[in-house]
């Protein structure tokens, strides 16, 4: 009697412990699976934010250009003493502009993980392009 319930105990003990194993291993499941979603919708998020950033820099560089032709036009109607200085600022801005340009590219081809590696250089130069944009319209008297 004595051995016949120590076994009833044991059997029990090991029923319980196999439940409880697929419990855990259920909880174990649906947390492998809300983790899941979790980095899903962050990778969505991130790949909106890339693409937020890349059509607003495309933006801004496309307002840029379209004026940037009217600048050539106007550096090329100067005194050939101030068109000298004046083309060698256009060229830089379109150096910039260029490498800017290039710089999107390397950015668009990036894993979405990894493109905050790129994004302050890009808002850096489009600073840079700014500036030069600004200065050069400055110095040709256009108002910005």
């Amino acid at each position: 009697m004595k051995q016949l319930t120590i076994y009833l105990v044991v059997i029990l003990f090991g029923l319980g412990a196999v439940a409880c194993t697929e419990k855990s291993e259920q909880r174990t499941q649906e947390a492998q699976e809300e983790v899941e979603e979790t980095i899903q919708s962050a990778q969505k998020e991130v790949e909106v934010e890339k693409q937020e950033f890349l059509n607003n820099v495309e933006e801004q560089l496309a307002k840029m250009e379209d004026e940037m032709d009217e600048l050539k036009q106007k550096i090329d109607g100067e005194s050939e003493e101030k068109k000298s200085e004046l083309q060698k600022q256009w060229e830089s801005l379109n150096d910039k502009k260029d490498k800017l340009e290039n710089d999107l590219e390397e950015l668009r081809a990036k894993a979405d993980e990894n493109w905050y590696d790129l994004k302050e250089s890009i808002d850096d130069q489009l600073d840079s392009v700014k500036d030069s944009f600004n200065n050069l319209k400055e110095d040709l008297g256009i108002d910005s």
